[in-house]
This record gives C-alpha cells, structure tokens and sequence, in this order.
C-alpha cells in the first residue's frame, strides 16, 4: 500500500510538472506575441529580467533604487547594466529622477504602463499555478 501511495504521490508530482512547463511555455509565448507588452524588454536576459525585478521590487517596497545600488546588485560590468537602463528610460518603460539630497544619484521609477503590465503578468501568472493543483495537496 506504501508503493502505491508513493507511485501516486510521483504520478500527481510529474503530471504537475508538466502542466507547469506547459503553462510557463504558452505564458512566455503568448507574451512575445504582445508587441506593446513592456515586459518583454526586460524577458531579454537574466541580466535585463534582474535590473527588472529589483526596479520593481524597491517600487513596491516604496525605497528608493539609483543607477548605483543596480550596479552593486547585480554582478555584470557597470557598461552593461547602465547600457540596461539607457535603454529602458528611451522605450519610456522607466523614468530617472535626480536625488535632492545628493545631485550625483539618479533614483529609478518604473513607468505607469510597465507597473500595470507586471501586475497583470502576476494575477495571470499566479491564477495558472492556482489551477496548476487543482487544490490538492502540496507534494513533498
């Protein structure tokens, strides 16, 4: 009876890997398809998806996130990242503001447009990894 119980606790384990890979795949597909979407910038590259989630991570801590702070955060030359955020603020996805108590630090703002795409690509992406358990129970 242990096998057995066992053999279905594998069998339910793979059949939601692969709803989840499936999902993940016609999530990221799907994504590309939207032109306009602002995420896809930033779905480049591990680099580009790290600059984003931390962006968006001070945003929704309400602290404040400077050219700087990214540079020391993620482990690429500072050429690459500021190349990065160049690129972000010319597609309008990410707007700089210089610091009134320091002049030499430039404080990042995600864009409106970019904050409503991120939170509709988060209700989206948690609803399917809702469905994905179909609330049974959490595998070990």
């Amino acid at each position: 009876m242990n096998n057995n119980n066992q053999n279905n606790k594998q069998i339910l384990f793979e059949s939601s890997l692969q709803k989840y890979l499936k999902n993940e795949i016609n999530l990221y597909d799907g994504s590309l398809d939207e032109k306009y979407n602002s995420l896809n910038y930033f779905r480049r590259s591990r680099i580009h998806w790290l600059y984003f989630l931390n962006l968006m991570e001070s945003y929704y801590l309400k602290k404040n996130i400077t050219k700087s702070d990214l540079i020391h955060k993620i482990q690429v030359s500072h050429i690459t990242i500021l190349k990065y955020i160049k690129e972000s603020i010319s597609l309008d996805l990410v707007t700089e503001i210089k610091s009134d108590q320091d002049k030499r630090k430039v404080i990042l703002f995600p864009k409106k447009q970019l904050i409503l795409d991120f939170e509709i690509f988060f209700c989206d992406h948690t609803d399917e990894m809702k469905k994905l358990f179909n609330g049974k129970e959490i595998i070990n």
